[in-house]
């Protein structure tokens, strides 16, 4: 799969909250997941955990908008804006911009910047 039609399918994905399904169909095994305040985690096992907590915590995911990917050879971004109630706060949001890298048809590293 193209860096393109990774990000494409990736931006599909989510737009239909499927991020479980994103990360096993375009994800590495041996993923690097950086998140904006530095902190890292390897690998896919890793990256499921921190998602099933972040879904725990969450009363609703109401949307969220994605922009259309920027290509660079085997890098491509992607901004989003979400639009969530947290348990126990009133509904909200953020915006963030996510970096990864593509290697043999698979997602080997993420960054984000909110």
């Amino acid at each position: 799969m193209t860096t393109s039609a990774l990000a494409h399918t990736l931006i599909n994905l989510c737009k239909d909250l499927q991020f479980g399904e994103a990360r096993k169909k375009l994800f590495s095994r041996k993923i690097i997941s950086t998140e904006a305040d530095g902190s890292v985690l390897k690998g896919l096992r890793a990256l499921n955990a921190k998602q099933k907590q972040w879904h725990g915590s969450i009363e609703k995911i109401h949307g969220v908008k994605l922009s259309k990917p920027l290509i660079n050879g085997d890098f491509f971004s992607i901004a989003f804006t979400w639009d969530v109630t947290y348990k126990g706060q009133p509904r909200g949001g953020w915006k963030e911009i996510g970096i990864y890298r593509v290697k043999k048809s698979k997602i080997i590293s993420e960054q984000y910047f909110y």
